[in-house]
């Protein structure tokens, strides 16, 4: 279930052929982010208290995260949307 979930989050962020739709202001729960870097919701929210990915405050207290500063740091870390799933873009070749 979880990877389709995400493969859902990354057509949501990337578009369909690498087109980028219009966020209109989308914010992602921890547990989205998670699924889309791969990693633990308590990495995703030890980067944002350490300033490394941007965050907001819900009124009660929950942490949400731009999609489109989501999207920009994926990019930015080598990964990049193909086919409806991240792969990695360092050139290695795998």
């Amino acid at each position: 279930m979880a990877d389709g979930e995400r493969r859902a989050l990354v057509t949501e962020l990337f578009g369909l052929d690498g087109v980028p739709p219009s966020f209109d202001g989308r914010l992602l729960r921890t547990r989205e982010v998670a699924l889309l870097f791969q990693v633990s919701e308590r990495a995703v929210t030890d980067w944002a208290r350490k300033g490394r990915i941007p965050s907001v405050r819900t009124p009660g207290g929950h942490r949400r995260y731009p999609a489109d500063q989501v999207r920009a740091l994926l990019l930015r870390s080598g990964q990049a949307a193909h086919g409806g799933a991240l792969v990695r873009t360092d050139g290695d070749g795998s």
